[in-house]
């Protein structure tokens, strides 16, 4: 099963650009999907997971950092590309896997790396480099590059086929209960 937290949705916007939604409010929201899903009788609640691209990723690990992990309601959380700038380290254990764009200009890694080498479990972050690859690789509409307001972004099959495993291993290993 998936819910989809529709973040810009419920404020009548049409992207995350416009400032007028920040990643803290977009976390509260998966945080808010996350509770409600966990209080489903259909729904094991040790096996939601938030899983999140680009500013959706940076609101799930916004979420990490401002909520405590009963809060959380999620017990991994795996993100694309995020943006990782302004984020504080998170103090919980959450497994989190970080699937990273190496040529990304419009969020780069670092940034990322750093929060999670920061966070309060930093052995419970598992990061991916995807060497030359650009923001947005994993969506085959896109041609191999090309710029965009924020950027350059572009599909990279080899790296979106190598992210997909790296998720269905990461989902897998939180249905047996490891990490």
């Amino acid at each position: 099963m998936v819910l989809f937290a529709d973040y810009l949705g419920k404020r009548g916007l049409k992207n995350c650009s416009s400032s007028r939604i920040s990643r803290s409010e977009a976390g509260k929201d998966v945080v808010v999907a996350a509770t409600w899903l966990k209080s489903q009788p259909f729904v094991d609640p040790a096996r939601i997971s938030a899983l999140g691209w680009s500013y959706g990723g940076g609101a799930i690990l916004a979420a990490l950092a401002e909520h405590s992990q009963d809060q959380l309601s999620f017990s991994r959380a795996a993100v694309y590309y995020p943006p990782c700038d302004w984020l504080r380290p998170w103090k919980n254990a959450t497994p989190v896997l970080m699937l990273l764009a190496g040529a990304d200009d419009v969020a780069p890694g670092e940034a990322c790396e750093e929060v999670a080498r920061s966070s309060g479990t930093p052995n419970a972050v598992k990061v991916v480099l995807y060497s030359g690859a650009q923001h947005a690789f994993d969506v085959s509409e896109l041609p191999a590059k090309m710029a965009d307001r924020f950027g350059t972004i572009g599909h990279d099959p080899k790296a979106a086929a190598a992210a997909q495993q790296e998720i269905e291993r990461f989902l897998k290993a939180g249905e047996l209960g490891g990490r």
